[in-house]
């Protein structure tokens, strides 16, 4: 229908424009040589061509004053479209860790217009993994502002990333008062929790352990990749390995990752008790992490040591991990010849491209230099 209007419009336009030429009219204006002639049919279409020109110029000086003309609205949906699409590349970079990406594709998002809170958020984050303190706050504050609600819960993001710059000790005096005046909530006492962790004050995390309890915040959805190191905390926090063992809940006997944490703090104040732990963690379920860490810690006794890993080679005769421990507590023990001889047989099991083959090579060189076999210790130096 609007086809047939439009062809009609342009037939009657067609047979005016030629009753127009063809008629001579009169002269409306003469000016020396020039003279202006119409027709009556002619004047209609010249009034009704400049009310035309008028209207549009009307509308479009009223849509101006209205802010809403299409110009405005064409540019207005150009930002849009330009403010979503580089808020997306700015999500994907930032979940990729690409830091600089994603900040540069945030701050360019944010001068063509208002970011959303997931925005302000993902522009904090890359801007704190930056080190840019400046954007980071500025970003925090944004996020602040169009939710209200959750200003302790974006203050709890901003302390915990102070915690991950370093900043605990501060963390620690903003939400220490608070939690002694009984007001901290359960989102603060994780906070705290981490914070009183990176200071390695684990006697603090011991006194917080029956809040953080009652509260029911020992778990893994709530500490996330620190429920581990909380929990090796708190068992650091005993006097001696069997009042810890206590502790562990039968859930968690088995969590390898507990027992291995507890272990690297261990190793920082009593390498007994850490070699007493990999131990029961090994009794527990066996890790080749930790049958390393056994190898490599020497404690008082590097022979007992000795001894409790053949035990265990005659339930795991293979096992690549087992061998290069032994292999690391003979040479400890000045037993080079038999030290040579596990890193052989590690050797022996270790698969092919296994990246443990070059540490062994490295081992079995230095064996091989010890006992004065300068030719095997080049070729294995060599391969490592």
């Amino acid at each position: 229908m609007r086809l047939l209007t439009v062809l009609l419009v342009l037939l009657l336009a067609a047979l005016g424009v030629g009753y127009w030429l063809d008629d001579s009219g009169y002269i409306l204006v003469r000016i020396g040589d020039i003279a202006a002639e119409t027709t009556l049919w002619g004047s209609l279409v010249a009034l009704t061509a400049i009310a035309v020109v008028l209207r549009l110029i009307y509308l479009t000086l009223r849509a101006f004053l209205r802010g809403s003309s299409w110009l405005l609205g064409w540019t207005g949906q150009r930002k849009v479209r330009g403010l979503r699409v580089l808020s997306e590349t700015a999500a994907l970079a930032l979940l990729q860790g690409k830091w600089v990406l994603a900040q540069r594709d945030f701050l360019q998002a944010k001068k063509l217009g208002d970011i959303d809170l997931a925005s302000n958020l993902g522009l904090a984050r890359a801007a704190h993994e930056l080190g840019n303190k400046e954007v980071e706050v500025s970003a925090l504050e944004a996020a602040k502002s169009l939710l209200p609600d959750t200003d302790q819960s974006i203050g709890n993001i901003m302390m915990t990333w102070q915690i991950a710059q370093g900043e605990s000790a501060d963390v620690i005096e903003i939400l220490e008062p608070i939690h002694l005046a009984g007001e901290c909530s359960g989102q603060r006492l994780v906070v705290l929790a981490r914070a009183y962790l990176n200071e390695h004050r684990w006697l603090d995390v011991k006194k917080l352990w029956p809040t953080l309890e009652k509260q029911k915040l020992l778990k893994k959805e709530v500490f996330e990749q620190d429920f581990e190191r909380v929990w090796a905390a708190r068992l650091l926090a005993e006097s001696n390995i069997a009042d810890a063992l206590k502790i562990i809940p039968k859930a968690l006997k088995s969590n390898v990752a507990i027992y291995s944490a507890w272990v690297d703090f261990l190793l920082l104040v009593r390498t007994e008790d850490a070699l007493a732990a990999i131990e029961y963690a090994l009794a527990a379920k066996w890790d080749d992490q930790l049958v390393l860490c056994f190898g490599k810690t020497h404690g008082s006794n590097v022979e007992a040591q000795l001894i409790q890993g053949k035990k265990w080679l005659k339930k795991n005769p293979d096992n690549v991990a087992l061998l290069m421990a032994l292999g690391r507590l003979a040479i400890a023990q000045r037993q080079v010849s038999l030290a040579r001889d596990y890193f052989e047989s590690a050797l022996a099991q270790a698969p092919e491209g296994d990246l443990i083959r070059s540490e062994i090579y490295r081992e079995l060189g230095q064996a091989c230099h010890g006992l004065g076999d300068a030719q095997s210790a080049l070729q294995y130096l060599l391969k490592a």
